[in-house]
């Protein structure tokens, strides 16, 4: 297993790819190598030469986007380094309720270990039917400077 971290997202409203990119780049500046994938758009690569695996989704109407769902199913992420976010709306306001209830029930019931779970502030309907940009792009890259030194670490 080498150093290498893939970062898969899936992103509706585009909150979660802001929060991909951010953390990717902010990996990046530590030292890691990343290769960054959108899971509607790309392949998602053979895990077997990746040490470590960032996985972000969003929440759309009290739901867990599928394709992260299915990601955080793979058999082949036991024995990585795992570390997942997500956007939602909820945690606008607390993040602690958004990560206890989408986060956590999913860390359980696929039996995994993550060494950081989070969830930060997405988008949410404003008027007119517009998304109104709720985003912390410094909540990600403080997120982000703390996973690169877990990821640093020995296994």
């Amino acid at each position: 297993m080498d150093g290498r971290t893939l970062l898969a997202y899936v992103s509706a409203g585009g909150a979660t790819e802001r929060y991909a990119h951010i953390i990717a780049d902010t990996l990046r500046s530590r030292g890691h190598a990343v290769d960054v994938i959108d899971m509607k758009r790309d392949r998602i690569p053979d895990l077997s030469s990746y040490g470590s695996v960032v996985v972000g989704t969003g929440v759309r109407m009290g739901m867990v986007y599928r394709k992260g769902k299915q990601f955080l199913r793979r058999k082949d992420l036991e024995g990585k380094r795992l570390a997942i976010f997500l956007s939602s709306g909820i945690a606008i306001k607390s993040a602690e309720r958004s990560k206890a209830k989408f986060l956590e029930p999913l860390v359980k019931k696929y039996g995994l270990d993550p060494v950081m779970c989070d969830a930060f502030p997405g988008k949410m309907p404003g008027s007119g039917g517009k998304l109104e940009d709720t985003t912390d792009p410094e909540i990600a890259g403080l997120w982000a400077g703390e996973l690169a030194s877990k990821l640093s670490e020995p296994a």
